[in-house]
């Protein structure tokens, strides 16, 4: 983002770096906004049944993830593998819930437990509203500048408000058509630029300071780790889920999609707000933006994999 054009990349941050950053909260809020226009809730009343699997999979979004990377922290900073404030960036990262969008259509594409998928991605972004801003203050400790209740408090106004009037107006059956079919795309395109402006400014600020800047020696063994971090996270999610026998092989890969995948779209404005004016806000988001595409690209090729996994519990095999 930060090599890109001088023309786009004002573009992008022009709008969003006036106002003293209310442009940016109202962006903020549009992205929520949308993302609660884009959630079909009436598909969601069975799945929340499943009261077992639901607990799993926000086990495997909430606790895991965070556990892990808690673990490997001491040895990552001593070592000097990563600067310490990546590491803080790699644990934010893990307590982060998983994607609005990708997921689920993974998910839906490789014939896995749609249903739960969407029910699971709604729960963990509006918990994540809650629960990510204390998981963070706990780690990073009281002498941080993360006050847990004012960032809920902020992300409850610019996050959890917007998501709930996006959700209300949906179920008006003009807009949820609307949703579904012409407007669909213009809110996806949407989406994506405010996430780009929110990106593209947050690194072109950081480009003052030296939050968030890594050699290509540190960017590659950040790739590795985050691709060894997702295999292992996958890997567990597999093996313990087949050990538990009331799990179908569709839940299973519900399960391996919504479990592992951290989200941009919820994770960008929630970082933004929750470190709103630290200076070492692009490292804390860096690690976030790396493992997406890893997360996008392990996730499309595995999708073969699971359809074939799942037509043989469908054809008695």
């Amino acid at each position: 983002v930060a090599g890109a054009d001088s023309p786009v990349r004002d573009a992008a941050t022009g709008a969003l770096s006036s106002g003293n950053g209310n442009a940016e909260k109202y962006a903020i809020s549009a992205l929520f906004f949308i993302a609660g226009l884009g959630l079909d809730v009436n598909v969601l009343k069975s799945a929340a049944l499943d009261v077992k699997l639901n607990a799993f999979i926000h086990g495997m979004i909430f606790i895991f993830p965070p556990a892990v990377i808690a673990a490997c922290a001491p040895a990552l900073i001593a070592n000097e593998v990563f600067d310490e404030r990546i590491v803080d960036g790699l644990f934010v990262m893990s307590c982060l819930p998983t994607t609005v969008g990708s997921g689920v259509a993974f998910t839906q594409t490789a014939g896995g437990n749609f249903s739960a998928a969407l029910l699971n991605s709604m729960s963990s972004n509006l918990l994540g509203i809650f629960l990510t801003p204390f998981m963070i203050h706990a780690y990073l400790g009281v002498d941080s500048s993360i006050d847990p209740v004012v960032s809920s408090s902020k992300l409850f106004v610019g996050a959890f408000v917007p998501v709930i009037a996006g959700i209300l107006l949906r179920q008006n059956a003009g807009v949820a058509n609307a949703m579904s079919g012409a407007m669909k795309a213009p809110s996806k395109l949407l989406s994506d630029v405010i996430l780009l402006g929110i990106i593209a400014r947050t690194f072109v600020v950081a480009e003052t300071s030296e939050a968030g800047v890594l050699d290509l020696d540190s960017t590659l063994r950040l790739v590795v780790f985050l691709l060894a971090f997702l295999v292992l996270h996958k890997g567990v999610i597999y093996a313990s889920s087949s050990a538990i026998d009331s799990f179908t092989r569709q839940d299973r890969v519900a399960a391996l999609y919504m479990g592992s995948h951290k989200t941009l779209a919820f994770g960008l404005p929630l970082i933004a707000t929750t470190f709103q004016g630290n200076p070492d806000v692009a490292a804390y988001l860096l690690p976030l933006v790396v493992y997406h595409p890893i997360q996008i690209l392990a996730s499309s090729l595995l999708v073969p994999i699971f359809k074939a996994y799942v037509s043989k519990e469908e054809d008695g095999l």
